[in-house]
């Protein structure tokens, strides 16, 4: 039993206090970019708009993101002429929970 199970522990002081004012902005960058949310068995994939966050900006963020969380597989992916692109992020048992949390849809209108 000891030993199987990843440890799901954000660690924010992984990212340079003078990057964390960054960090914070990006992530409300992406959280309002995510137009679809797809189930995946160990995690989410989110459609995100172009129109909001840029592609430099959202591989910016997950440079950060794997350093303070580095239980998390993050992908990023294009297809075609598709407007925006496709973050998946993993991981291990519990890691939905976590996502659902972090990545509350956010109410039309405010």
């Amino acid at each position: 039993m000891a030993g199987s199970c990843a440890v799901i522990a954000c660690n924010l002081k992984a990212i340079q206090a003078e990057q964390r004012p960054r960090y914070h902005s990006l992530m409300t960058r992406v959280r309002a970019a995510v137009r679809e949310r797809n189930s995946c068995e160990d995690g989410y994939a989110y459609q995100l708009d172009s129109a909001v966050i840029t592609l430099p900006e959202v591989a910016e963020w997950m440079s950060m993101e794997r350093l303070c969380c580095p239980f998390l597989k993050i992908q990023l992916s294009a297809a075609g002429n598709q407007e925006g692109w496709v973050l998946t992020l993993t991981g291990p048992e519990g890691v939905k929970a976590l996502l659902e949390i972090e990545f509350r849809p956010t109410e039309t209108g405010n």
